[in-house]
């Protein structure tokens, strides 16, 4: 069996950055018009993304609780204040793709009303 490639986290991180600032530039009014129906699957590229960035900022968070002896001498109370910003994060990330989630049937509703080309 062959060992997975694992990248650090920094370089995951820049690459989501990276593609995020280029998909918010290309859905920019102005910006290249896409079909109705390439934006209801950027939609459901964007829960699955949010969701992964939930369990990320989780994970990072029970990373920083878990790290106490690491984190030693850091102190305590930045510690929980760090870690509870991330849980924060992370459940507000989840409620952001609950949201999309929910409105994609109407998003589908929309892009089924419209002729295959509409540009948006």
């Amino acid at each position: 069996m062959q060992d997975r490639l694992t990248l650090p986290p920094t370089v995951v991180a820049t690459h989501l950055r990276s593609c995020a600032v280029v998909l918010a530039a290309g859905l920019r009014c102005g910006g290249p018009g896409a079909t109705t129906a390439e934006l209801t699957d950027v939609v459901a590229q964007l829960v699955a993304g949010q969701e992964a960035i939930s369990h990320a900022l989780a994970g990072l968070a029970a990373r920083v609780e878990g790290g106490s002896a690491a984190l030693a001498a850091a102190p305590l109370l930045d510690v929980e204040v760090v870690t509870e910003v991330l849980r924060a994060a992370a459940i507000a990330s989840r409620c952001s793709a609950e949201a999309l989630d929910e409105v994609t049937p109407s998003f589908e509703c929309v892009s089924e009303s419209v002729s295959p080309d509409t540009r948006l």
